[in-house]
């Protein structure tokens, strides 16, 4: 059985030892670090082990606590780096933006002391180039462009300053070729400037963000972009050796037209070489007589004249468009059409048939006289004996040209042309003070629409636009949210007598719950022309009134408006009468008012335009009122802006009262009312007005 079953062999199984023995004796791995060692090592090495993990707990917290200390330290410093780095960028941001506004407001020396400011700050930016492109990816160069563009600026208003100075000197016929290499330098200074600002928003979107706060850069920017191509047109118009003549208006207010007054005289100002070689100045019935074209005028004056004459092309609230209806009428006149010579123009050649005599024009009102008297003193003029002042000149130059028509004088309007010749003398030699104070007067010039400029060039036309001195009606954006006014008189038959009017205008508006906004136009004539010593004063005023407002506007009460019947002194049709196909499409369009039928509307430069026509006789006194609604693109809501824009026509002095409500349980941002006010004799020539609705707190409408 053994034999057949064998025992098997006892494997050696170790035995236990006793737990006492265990704390003796470690048993060792077959392979590893402690193979080869011996007992006595391993002892040794296990005290070791055991004394490490024995360090106290204390030193492991304040190991902790260091490396806490200096992770902590470093986001704190990392912190309050950047904010150091911040404060710098603003601080110079904030000096930036300064001399940004100043420049823009027209004040170049200002604004060459705060770039210069900015430029002097040695340990500014510069000293934390190397931080600001740790912190921001690409800083040190962004912080370049700006140290560039920072002296570019210093080098641009310094050129303004400059080329405001050259403006005397081209008057007076010199500094021509100054005045170009002024205008080049600040065209390469402009492109520089462009170059150096694209890298500043896109290498430092942050430095970007805080030079467009306020808009004031974003703008310049924009204007700096326009400036450029007004310069490539304008350098090589202005530089020309061949001559180009400038019409410069003198409208008289005493007889309104939309644009600001009567025609009635005008001057040719000729440039050559970058300055004024000749200024000549004459009377509308020398271009007038030499008018061949049979054009029919638009309706509302046929009541006084047969033709449309040269004298009349300013009859369009937008300048642009009566500016360039005026130079067409004038370079189809036989003065200037075929042979190109002007009445005492100067002894270059003339313009080429294949180019229009005048390509550009700009309109003057008496209150730029006026302003100029104020500076230069009383100026006599010997032919008269009369000392013309800023308070006096309109009555005695009026009083002067209607004595020299009564007497059938050869050349009525001759005083114009002496009083222009002895005020130049006075201009040219202005002192610095007197000369800057010129300047300050100009900014409010085209701002008030005393001044209003037109270019045949699309390009320069365009700087004009930019800069506000195109005399232009304001374009309604699409989405437009808000209310827009123009109040717009046109003298027919009415003599002189605008200039003894008086007008109050008030107007409101209630923004309704559903967006309706109801408006309330109410406008008070009075005729003081009774008092007035000089009969061309005292004369029934009679005008052709037009009301522009939003395209959707529609009448909904009216009382005061006169209806004329027109009927023309000629049978246009029969007599080869051509018509004006603007005058054409406005007329077309005007439509008659059932309910109201002293009042026709018509669309005019994307508004709704009412028209009706107003007499009142001397020391008279009439008032029209209009109620008209429309309805907002936006309904009200918190947060909703409202714009009101208001145009004022050129000419007039009118004394206005303006009221927009919220809805009910709504006030505006602005004013922390339910209603914005404005009362004000001396107005814009545009005004715009943001107001943002926002709920009254409490209220549960």
């Amino acid at each position: 059985m053994r034999a057949m079953f064998p025992r098997k062999k006892k494997k050696n199984v170790p035995v236990p030892l006793p737990p006492e023995k265990m704390k003796e004796v470690n048993l060792v791995p077959e392979k590893g670090f402690f193979k080869n060692l011996s007992a006595s090592s391993i002892r040794r090495h296990e005290r070791i082990e055991e004394g490490r993990s024995a360090l106290p707990r204390h030193i492991w917290w304040g190991v902790l606590g260091l490396i806490i200390l200096f992770v902590g330290g470093f986001a704190v410093s990392f912190f309050l780096l950047r904010q150091k780095v911040s404060r710098t960028l603003s601080d110079q941001a904030d000096l930036f933006r300064a001399g940004v506004a100043a420049l823009t407001s027209g004040n170049p020396v200002l604004a060459e002391q705060k770039f210069s400011l900015l430029s002097e700050d040695a340990n500014g930016l510069g000293s934390l180039a190397g931080w600001l492109d740790f912190l921001y990816q690409g800083g040190a160069g962004t912080v370049t462009a700006f140290t560039d563009v920072t002296r570019q600026f210093i080098q641009l208003s310094q050129q303004i300053a400059t080329l405001e100075q050259d403006v005397f000197g081209i008057w007076q016929g010199s500094s021509g070729p100054e005045f170009v290499s002024h205008l080049k330098l600040l065209r390469s200074t402009l492109a520089a400037i462009n170059t150096d600002a694209g890298k500043i928003s896109s290498g430092l979107p942050l430095f970007g963000s805080m030079l467009a706060q306020g808009g004031n850069y974003l703008a310049l920017q924009t204007q700096s972009e326009i400036t450029q191509k007004f310069l490539d047109a304008f350098i090589p118009w202005i530089s020309s050796s061949s001559p180009h003549h400038i019409l410069v208006m003198l409208q008289n207010p005493s007889e309104l037209r939309p644009t600001g007054g009567f025609l009635g005289s005008y001057a040719d100002v000729t440039i050559e070489n970058g300055a004024v070689t000749n200024v000549s100045v004459h009377d509308v019935t020398d271009v007038d007589a030499t008018f061949a074209p049979k054009i029919v005028p638009p309706k509302p004056l046929q009541l006084e004249v047969v033709r449309w004459l040269p004298d009349n092309a300013n009859w369009f609230f937008d300048f642009p468009t009566s500016a360039s209806k005026t130079l067409a009428f004038f370079n189809e006149s036989g003065l200037y059409m075929a042979s190109g010579t002007a009445l005492s123009a100067s002894s270059s050649p003339a313009a080429s048939s294949a180019a229009p005599y005048f390509d550009a024009a700009i309109a003057v009102s008496p209150k730029v006289i006026q302003d100029l008297l104020s500076v230069t003193g009383p100026i006599t003029v010997s032919s008269t004996k009369t000392a013309f002042t800023s308070s006096n000149f309109m009555p005695e130059i009026q009083k002067i040209v209607q004595a020299g028509q009564a007497s059938s004088a050869t050349y009525p309007k001759k005083i114009l042309r002496d009083l222009m010749t002895q005020l130049s003398a006075k201009l040219s030699s202005l002192t610095e003070a007197e000369k800057q104070a010129i300047i300050g007067m100009a900014e409010s010039w085209v701002g008030e629409r005393d001044i209003m400029a037109y270019a045949s060039n699309p390009d320069i036309e365009s700087f004009l636009k930019t800069v506000g001195a195109a005399g232009d009606v304001y374009a309604l954006p699409q989405n437009f949210n808000g209310d827009y006014l123009a109040v717009v008189d046109a003298n027919v038959n009415g003599g002189k007598s605008d200039y003894a009017v008086t007008e109050n205008i008030t107007w409101s508006d209630q923004i309704g719950a559903d967006g309706t906004m109801t408006d309330n136009l109410l406008i008070d004539r009075k005729n003081g022309a009774n008092t007035s010593p000089y009969w061309w004063y005292r004369v029934k005023n009679q005008v052709y009134l037009q009301i522009f407002v939003p395209p959707d506007g529609m009448l909904t009460n009216e009382s005061g408006g006169v209806s004329l019947r027109i009927v023309p002194k000629t049978n246009y049709a029969a007599n080869g009468y051509t018509t004006d196909p603007l005058v054409s499409s406005l007329e077309a369009g005007a439509q008659p008012l059932f309910s109201y039928p002293a009042v026709t509307e018509h669309q005019e430069n994307g508004k709704m335009v009412f028209a009706t026509w107003s007499v009142v006789g001397p020391g008279a006194e009439t008032k029209l009122s209009f109620e008209y609604a429309h309805q907002a693109f936006t309904p009200p809501a918190p947060g909703v802006a409202y714009q009101f824009v208001f145009e004022r026509q050129p000419g007039t002095n009118r004394n206005y009262s303006f009221e927009v409500d919220a809805p009910l349980g709504y006030e505006f941002a602005e004013t922390n009312l339910p209603s914005w006010t404005y009362q004000s004799s001396t107005m814009p020539g545009r005004m715009v007005v943001d107001l943002t609705l926002e709920k009254i707190p409490g209220s549960q409408q």
